[in-house]
């Protein structure tokens, strides 16, 4: 029973240094039960040592695996899911897995680093269902740039098979671009023309003021020469 949507469900790596597989690590995603931890056991039973990556299919999930120096690391999924990156999100807790405890992981004890890497697993589930999201997103933006191209071709066609000509189409174009450079033109004369008359209405508005302020000055300094006031 599954109730989240990660794409990654269940987790472990065991070492094989024994002759019993010797799981130390095993992460369950919150809320999914089953008895997915002996299926993982029936499959590292049935691995063979030749081939450093294997899938199995069991039911309606794909078990994936990757062998590596008396490690095995396993990760269950739906169908549904990309195995390249199922594979990708094995090869990183490979990655981090060796860098915390190298050759010692082949002596340890049962579930020895189930507290320390189990929330490493739970954290790269969490990375891998992000990229997953992101590369749905990438598909639907590609399916719309394909759906356009087929919107344009179709249009092409429809007027190829109204008997319009290529050339006409070109002459059509060059008479649109001239309309626009005189649209420019026009455009640019018009805002010539506004700019110089807004200039002469600042003037006459300029003019008109000073001559108000220099009647009023005179009025109140005994005339136009200003007597009372030099």
């Amino acid at each position: 029973r599954r109730l989240s949507s990660m794409p990654v469900l269940y987790a472990l790596i065991a070492s094989q240094a024994q002759e019993s597989n010797n799981v130390l690590v095993e992460y369950v995603q919150e809320g999914l039960d089953g008895n997915f931890a002996d299926t993982a056991n029936h499959i590292l039973d049935r691995m063979g040592s030749g081939q450093p990556q294997q899938s199995f299919k069991v039911k309606e999930y794909i078990f994936n695996c990757i062998q590596a120096d008396s490690l095995v690391y396993l990760c269950m999924t739906d169908l549904r899911f990309d195995r390249k990156m199922a594979f990708k999100f094995l090869a990183e807790a490979k990655s981090r897995f060796v860098d915390l405890y190298g050759e010692s992981a082949k002596t340890a004890v049962s579930y020895a680093y189930n507290a320390e890497f189990s929330p490493v697993f739970e954290a790269e589930a969490r990375k891998i269902e992000e990229q997953g999201k992101s590369g749905d997103t990438l598909v639907r933006i590609n399916s719309k740039v394909k759906e356009l191209k087929g919107v344009m071709s179709e249009n092409i066609g429809m007027v190829l098979r109204r008997g319009e000509r290529v050339d006409s189409l070109m002459q059509k174009s060059e008479v649109l671009d001239i309309n626009a450079g005189a649209f420019r033109k026009n455009a640019t004369a018009l805002q010539r023309a506004m700019y110089w008359k807004n200039i002469k209405t600042y003037v006459m508005f300029g003019g008109l003021a000073t001559g108000i302020t220099y009647v009023v000055m005179s009025t109140f300094c005994g005339g136009f020469s200003f007597p009372w006031c030099l």
